[in-house]
């Protein structure tokens, strides 16, 4: 019993880091759908453009997102989205550049169902 009692006095600070947690998640799921049309929207009209053209269409997408209340993340990140990080590190290793616009691509060409066309930022291609 008093071996019972430890473990559950133990794990009382795990509530509050579970409460947090599904808090996080359920604002995560709130903005889902939101993020999710941003990321096609990059995957199917961004990747002939470069970084910084890239960094401002998405911006506008946002505000128009916005003004018509639908819910997206207000710091929205492609490669936050879609990204792998597993698979960021293999291209890595591979000899991708670890800048942005080339994790970008790389996620751009993965997701993509048909032939992207895609930005070579160090002109490597």
């Amino acid at each position: 019993l008093e071996r019972a009692e430890k473990l559950i006095g133990g794990l009382g600070g795990e509530k509050a880091r579970w409460s947090t947690a599904a808090a996080d998640l359920a604002a995560l799921y709130e903005r889902l759908v939101g993020d999710m049309l941003l990321s096609a929207g990059v995957i199917a009209y961004l990747g002939v453009f470069t970084g910084e053209l890239r960094a401002s269409a998405i911006a506008g997408w946002v505000a128009e997102m916005n003004d018509a209340a639908i819910p997206c993340s207000p710091a929205y990140s492609f490669i936050t989205a879609l990204g792998d990080p597993v698979k960021a590190r293999q291209w890595a290793i591979w000899g991708l550049p670890r800048d942005d616009v080339s994790a970008a691509n790389g996620i751009i060409v993965h997701e993509s169902s048909r032939w992207p066309l895609c930005i070579d930022p160090q002109g490597q291609a």
